[in-house]
């Protein structure tokens, strides 16, 4: 193994040991009350170490989420149970990704809502959604993508804050209302 492989192994394992810790903290803290030094201990690093691959919180959120997605579509091709592209296999990453923010409702919840700390990184998400769907749907234009990340972010986010009841669709039926709606929005893609 090269010093460079193993550079790379230090510089994902430290990225990945922070966004875990971020998301542990979320489940028993309110987003306001986390600092960097708290994200720290319980990530076991150093603070220079943080500052080496982060600026802020707001960028280990985002990236926490960028690493998920990786990460179902990784556990989808493994599992070769449906196609590894496609709008299939996009689409079971959406529900996959769905089902996980689901059972972690109330720490979204708290990251998610009105007044949280963690506005920039619903900017990062919506510019990263925005990159994704571009590469989908070269043809669009940029105030096009943005309107359908936004909606699409702004629809997950109202399934998230909605009460539990025969109205809070499942994963599945939202996945299928924003496939067909950025079909709508975007054309014919493979979101």
């Amino acid at each position: 193994m090269t010093s460079d492989t193993r550079a790379d192994l230090r510089v994902e394992r430290s990225r990945t040991q922070l966004a875990e810790a971020l998301r542990a903290l979320m489940r028993t803290r309110d987003p306001r009350d986390i600092s960097i030094s708290a994200l720290c201990a319980e990530a076991g690093v150093s603070r220079p170490t943080f500052y080496q691959h982060f600026s802020s919180l707001d960028e280990v959120a985002a990236a926490g989420i960028e690493e998920r997605f990786v990460r179902l579509h990784a556990e989808q091709r493994a599992s070769g149970e449906s196609p590894c592209d496609g709008p299939e296999a996009s689409y079971r990453l959406l529900v996959g990704f769905l089902g996980e923010l689901g059972a972690e409702r109330a720490s979204w919840q708290r990251t998610i809502g009105s007044g949280t700390a963690f506005s920039a990184s619903r900017d990062a998400v919506e510019s990263w959604l925005v990159d994704r769907l571009a590469e989908r749907t070269p043809a669009a234009g940029p105030a096009v993508l943005r309107y359908a990340a936004a909606g699409f972010l702004g629809v997950v986010r109202a399934w998230l804050l909605q009460d539990d009841g025969p109205d809070r669709p499942s994963a599945d039926d939202l996945a299928a209302s924003l496939v067909a709606l950025s079909a709508r929005v975007l054309g014919p893609t493979d979101l």
